[in-house]
């Protein structure tokens, strides 16, 4: 990833995902998944991705990375009102998210006009 070699990176975090489904990692990997999309445009796909990370691994210190990028995935792909219910889920399931993912939310919203 760190190479923007993205297909490669794709794979071996789908790889790592497959073979270890319940390591204390895989909520980290499941996000990488979704970044090695969303870098590319691919927000469709991203989207999916980050909502598995976000369902999946609640409990994942990415959990809401993965909220937030579920949230601008949607902003990109022309769902408004969903991205906007996606950065107030953020603030809500989240209070204490790390403050550059407050802060990344915050401007976001406030570039969309969300309510």
């Amino acid at each position: 990833l760190l190479q923007r070699d993205y297909g490669a990176a794709e794979a071996a975090f789908d790889d790592f995902l497959k073979r270890h489904p319940s390591d204390s990692l895989s909520g980290n990997a499941q996000y990488w998944l979704g970044e090695s999309h969303f870098v590319r445009g691919q927000y469709k796909t991203a989207a999916s991705a980050f909502l598995k990370g976000y369902q999946s691994y609640a409990q994942s210190a990415k959990a809401p990375d993965s909220l937030l990028k579920l949230a601008m995935s949607l902003d990109r792909l022309g769902q408004k009102d969903a991205a906007c219910s996606s950065y107030s889920e953020l603030s809500t399931r989240f209070p204490d998210a790390p403050e550059n993912v407050k802060t990344r939310a915050k401007s976001e919203r406030q570039r969309i006009s969300c309510p």
